[in-house]
């Protein structure tokens, strides 16, 4: 199976994060609670729109193979 040229990409890119979390450099920095919360509030809110977009795309699917029959 040929690899295109965007999976490629995004596996090198997934790789690139794993070698960073994996060998963390030590950072003195300082995260203000707004911006704490706010990225939170980015992660939950992917998550929830990942559950519903694979919940539409769920009902489509089996739509689909439903009419087949």
């Amino acid at each position: 199976m040929k690899i295109g040229h965007l999976e490629c990409a995004m596996r090198q890119m997934l790789f690139i994060l794993y070698l960073g979390l994996l060998f963390p450099a030590t950072v003195h920095a300082y995260t203000d609670p707004g911006s704490g919360t706010m990225l939170w509030q980015l992660g939950v809110s992917f998550c929830l729109g990942l559950l519903f977009y694979l919940k539409r795309f769920m009902s489509v699917l089996v739509k689909l193979i439903k009419k087949g029959d």
